[in-house]
């Protein structure tokens, strides 16, 4: 279970995110819509600290954090328990697919290096990549580097994973093996917290969708309920827009 309360954030004079309160269960995959500068983005970096939030607290399992007094192993402890899906892959350049894996379950967990590899071996394997282990990241298409990301997160066993736009760089070709990939994930009873762009995905993949609006939850419902039956003013906007010059079928 996490719970999220009164999470704040501004660069000022701007507020980013408004006393956000969220709960996320178990296995719920739980994706977040909006528009740019809505405040997706710094949600999820929020949540596990990449970017410190001004206040509020965060539970994760059996740890808490309050923002304001935190102490560093609180930060480091609460990071443990989220993996983060970039952008950009954000991967170790000078390593292969399979050390940049094994990176962190040596590194943060402590894994011993040989049960570290198998850990990764069995990971990357699971996202159809076994046979570019020994690759480095220039040697890989972009989806493939996004998968290997993607192994990665998994290898850390998170309670949380946190994907931020993870095809926003591909070319549809490559977005949709990633997409696949992400979706057996989900299958596999992953907890998740997803910002995308790829609306036809969101309403594959996810239980529940939040709408995002000048840093606030504007609407918070199941998945069909929330395409097919939105309250808010800004949900039906985003969604018309969206629909009417990508996906006419489910135009509202």
């Amino acid at each position: 279970m996490i719970e999220i309360r009164g999470l704040t954030k501004s660069f000022h004079p701007h507020t980013i995110l408004n006393h956000i309160d969220l709960t996320i269960r178990t296995g719920e995959i739980v994706a977040v819509i909006g528009s740019s500068g809505a405040g997706k983005s710094t949600l999820l970096r929020s949540i596990n600290l990449l970017e410190i939030p001004d206040k509020g607290t965060i539970k994760i399992g059996e740890v808490k954090v309050d923002i304001v007094k935190r102490t560093k192993a609180e930060t480091l402890e609460l990071r443990k328990r989220t993996a983060m899906v970039f952008q950009q892959f954000n991967l170790f350049r000078q390593k292969t697919a399979l050390e940049n894996v094994m990176e962190g379950l040596i590194i943060v967990k402590k894994i011993p290096k040989e049960d570290a590899r198998k850990i990764a071996m069995l990971q990357l394997e699971k996202v159809g990549l076994i046979h570019r282990i020994h690759h480095y990241p220039k040697q890989l298409s972009g989806g493939q580097q996004q998968r290997v990301a993607i192994a990665r997160a998994l290898a850390m066993q998170p309670q949380l994973l946190l994907f931020d736009e993870p095809t926003s760089a591909l070319d549809p070709e490559l977005a949709g093996e990633v997409l696949d990939t992400i979706k057996k994930t989900a299958e596999e009873g992953n907890t998740m917290l997803l910002v995308s762009h790829e609306m036809s995905f969101v309403r594959k993949i996810a239980t529940r969708v939040l709408v995002l609006d000048q840093g606030a939850i504007v609407e918070d419902g199941a998945r069909e309920e929330v395409f097919s039956n939105p309250k808010s003013e800004r949900t039906k906007q985003l969604l018309a827009n969206y629909y009417r010059d990508r996906d006419p079928e489910f135009a509202i």
